[in-house]
């Protein structure tokens, strides 16, 4: 079973949701970054050297409203390589959120660990996994995966993830600076995908920024210009990181990263004149 997390962003509330993860070799995650070039950053490893991938999702509670941010991985997801099978709807339930307390499923992006939980059931009688929410996609990311032409491996299972949502009238396409309400809104961050984007929490005074993929590990703090291979546009993904690090600074923003060991949320921070990652406790 997975972990959740809660913090207070003002009157909003942010929950980490852990669907699964897995541990791998950290040499070769970001594109010709070898074992080596981690040396210095050896604390952001376990105590065997592996790097903690984490597959998580996120509730937002604001507003009255309830949000989930990506769907994870799926009951479908090949459970050799996880630490354990997918549990995001049991974490969820844990956390005390119903499927059918969800108001908005918002995508970061389309790829395949963010949308696995859109549904349930076997194939031919697939439901869709939170029947009261509207399903929000940008439009120039479904555009994307809609085009013509061949499509990196980790693309959405479309006839399973998002034909249903399509069929069901549940999909809405919005710009790039979608607001959910008044205090959720969308922050395009391209790059990864042609069409991600981050979601800002702004309530109460205080902020906090959901990554999506844009940051997939807290050492790109430290080394921005770091990007994963299957970024489809480095530089414009590693613009995007920077922008939104830097204003994250700027504000004390809380920070929530999907991909980050889990639980997944914190600070940027400065020390000795480089900038770092520091966890909520």
């Amino acid at each position: 079973m997975g972990n959740f997390h809660k913090v207070m962003v003002g009157d909003a509330e942010l929950i980490a949701l852990q669907d699964s993860w897995v541990v791998r070799q950290p040499g070769g995650f970001f594109a010709g970054v070898e074992r080596d070039a981690w040396e210095p950053y050896r604390h952001w490893l376990t105590a065997d050297g592996l790097l903690i991938q984490n597959y998580g999702s996120f509730i937002i509670r604001s507003d009255g409203q309830t949000m989930l941010v990506d769907t994870g991985l799926g009951e479908t997801a090949d459970p050799s390589d996880l630490q354990q099978a997918p549990s995001l709807l049991e974490v969820m339930q844990d956390a005390g959120i119903s499927t059918d307390d969800v108001d908005l499923v918002l995508f970061t992006h389309l790829h395949w660990d963010h949308t696995g939980w859109n549904t349930v059931g076997p194939e031919g009688n697939l439901q869709l996994t939170f029947p009261n929410a509207r399903y929000i996609v940008q439009k120039k990311e479904l555009d994307y995966w809609l085009s013509p032409g061949d499509k990196p491996a980790n693309r959405p299972a479309f006839d399973r993830v998002l034909a249903p949502v399509i069929e069901a009238k549940r999909l809405d396409m919005v710009g790039d600076e979608y607001a959910a309400n008044r205090e959720v809104s969308a922050v395009p961050t391209p790059g990864h995908t042609p069409g991600h984007v981050s979601f800002g929490i702004v309530s109460g005074g205080e902020r906090a920024y959901i990554l999506g993929d844009t940051v997939h590990k807290p050492v790109q703090l430290s080394e921005p210009g770091w990007y994963p291979g299957f970024d489809l546009d480095p530089i414009e993904s590693t613009k995007s990181r920077r922008m939104i690090l830097d204003r994250a600074e700027r504000e004390n923003a809380l920070l929530a990263g999907g991909h980050f060991a889990f639980p997944s949320m914190g600070y940027a921070v400065t020390v000795d004149g480089q900038r770092t990652f520091r966890y909520v406790s």
